[in-house]
């Protein structure tokens, strides 16, 4: 019982310090059937306490096998309503991300230079993902040794901000399970906020 409650005592922890870059997995790990059913349950299970819902996600998502870490993040994103365990779902699934896609579509306010930028991109604006800081909450797309303000994406809670040069973004978690928000390429009336989703999953 005792070791039960230190686990969930150090599960709520990683929700507290999300927004600054924790990390739950130290390894992955072998799950038996039995637990993977356990977890996936609990994971799934309708008004589950948040805690015991994230301990069920930090276990599923440290599994060494990908199928079972991409299932804990759908389910638990789909099942988790409480901020915080969310919070630290999208941080989770963010984090593991190798490329940044940022879905664009041109609005109803989108200028010939908007239309042309998401054109040129085919509506997916990409980057490769070179470093990442859990500490920071930060990914990087241009030094592998460290996560420059200006060519990065941060997490802060449920938002993230986005730079790359002199286009900037801002998003927010939505009840979608999407980053939605918007890029500016520019900062100049050649340019407005282009309607922009990065997906978790």
């Amino acid at each position: 019982m005792k070791r039960w409650i230190g686990r969930l005592i150090a599960a709520f922890g990683v929700v507290l310090l999300g927004a600054a870059g924790a990390s739950a997995c130290e390894e992955y790990k072998s799950l038996s059937t039995q637990e993977m059913k356990d977890f996936r349950d609990k994971l799934a299970e309708d008004g589950a306490d948040p805690l015991d819902r994230l301990f069920a996600f930090e276990e599923l998502s440290c599994s060494e096998n990908p199928t079972i870490r991409a299932y804990a993040i759908r389910q638990g994103l789909s099942s988790a309503t409480d901020p915080l365990v969310r919070q630290q779902i999208a941080f989770t699934a963010i984090m593991q991300k190798m490329r940044i896609d940022i879905e664009l579509v041109a609005g109803n306010s989108a200028t010939e230079k908007d239309k042309k930028f998401i054109k040129e991109h085919s509506g997916l604006y990409s980057l490769e993902v070179r470093h990442r800081s859990e500490k920071d909450g930060c990914l990087g797309f241009w030094n592998t040794d460290e996560c420059l303000a200006r060519y990065s994406l941060v997490l802060k809670g449920d938002k993230a901000e986005f730079r790359y040069d002199k286009t900037i973004g801002e998003f927010i978690l939505s009840d979608d399970n999407v980053l939605a928000g918007f890029i500016r390429v520019r900062a100049d009336e050649d340019y407005s906020r282009i309607p922009a989703v990065i997906k978790l999953f």
